[in-house]
């Protein structure tokens, strides 16, 4: 029976509206594996499946590799299917930057390889902060509810941009990047980050302090950390500025969104954009300065084309007994190498 390459990210078959030079480039990979590997390899594609719909260890019968969504992959499903459990499935390449989906510990023990795609979604993302933070300072589903319905404006004036603080919560590339985006606005930047780029912080001017500190002095405040640990809550919104915007287009639960949802309500904060899907039901945000989107910060053509190219990579390189780029768990490349 051939071994599966399991493609699930949900958007690796979309018709692309712009057509990059590399929108096939990823499928092309996986072709080739198969056509090289005569038969021994087949790529199965499930683009249509949820991703929060629970895996069962019957998906993963006879599946070498998976090209994953947000799926999740414990300990449990690993230790049924993992290839040192007995099973087959030897690589998780995640289409995108996070793997809080997967259980590193239990895939280190169980002989998974897992790679990710940290660069493709930079820019897309970071574009996306910048339209979110706008939309908020300028209050635009608002406007756009009332001018659409033949109403004039009521409530607040727009937020100016120019000249104000910029406090950016994790500098990696996203963070970076949407200073860069924003720098035509000459704003003061004022950073957060476990680990400071002090060359970046030098080049570009940039302060970095510490969180509360951040939260008391800036204007606008976006968050690009990684990880499932809230960094903003009720604390943190009761330190920020009355005219504050607070932009998640991270991970929705780094921020206690039901705090955030009172801190506007109440006037605490001007605004809070999330690029999530809002769970809090019985919150109900219309006609409050809360934008929202369902985590299409990386959804665009260039994103996917990107996304595409680095998990498709990934498998190709590592069925060629290659070291894939991009590596979360390095521990279990001396073992894999032996497959």
């Amino acid at each position: 029976m051939p071994k599966r390459i399991l493609v699930l990210a949900t958007s690796f078959l979309d018709e692309l509206l712009t057509h990059p030079e590399n929108e096939h480039t990823g499928k092309k990979m996986l072709e080739a594996i198969e056509e090289e590997s005569n038969g021994e390899f087949i790529v199965d594609y499930q683009c249509g499946r949820n991703p929060a719909g629970k895996l069962s260890p019957e998906e993963l019968a006879n599946v070498w590799a998976v090209i994953a969504d947000l799926e999740i992959y414990n300990a449990d499903l690993l230790s049924r299917t993992a290839f040192n459990a007995g099973g087959s499935l030897s690589l998780i390449a995640r289409y995108g930057v996070g793997y809080d989906s997967i259980d590193i510990e239990a895939a280190v023990k169980y002989g998974v390889l897992v790679t990710n795609t940290p660069a493709a979604p930079t820019l897309p993302t970071a574009e996306w902060t910048v339209s979110t933070l706008l939309d908020a300072a300028g209050r635009r589903i608002q406007h756009h509810e009332r001018a659409g319905s033949g109403k004039s404006k009521t409530g607040p004036s727009r937020l100016d941009l120019s000249n104000r603080t910029l406090g950016i919560i994790g500098t990696g590339r996203i963070g970076r990047k949407t200073a860069e985006l924003l720098s035509g606005f000459n704003m003061k930047i004022l950073a957060y980050d476990r680990f400071p780029d002090s060359e970046w912080a030098e080049s570009t001017g940039a302060e970095y302090t510490d969180l509360k500190q951040l939260c008391r002095d800036s204007d606008f405040i976006t968050i690009h950390t990684g990880g499932n640990v809230q960094i903003i809550g009720e604390e943190e919104l009761e330190l920020m500025r009355p005219a504050a915007v607070l932009v998640n287009c991270a991970r929705g639960n780094l921020v206690d969104n039901r705090a955030a949802y009172r801190a506007v309500e109440s006037g605490k904060i001007y605004g809070y954009g999330l690029d999530e899907i809002w769970k809090e039901k019985d919150l109900d945000i219309k006609n409050l300065n809360i934008v929202t989107s369902p985590h299409v910060g990386s959804d665009t053509d260039r994103g996917k084309a990107a996304m595409r190219e680095g998990s498709a990579k990934a498998v190709y390189d590592f069925f060629h007994g290659k070291d894939p780029e991009n590596i979360v768990n390095p521990e279990v490349l001396k073992d894999s190498r032996k497959r």
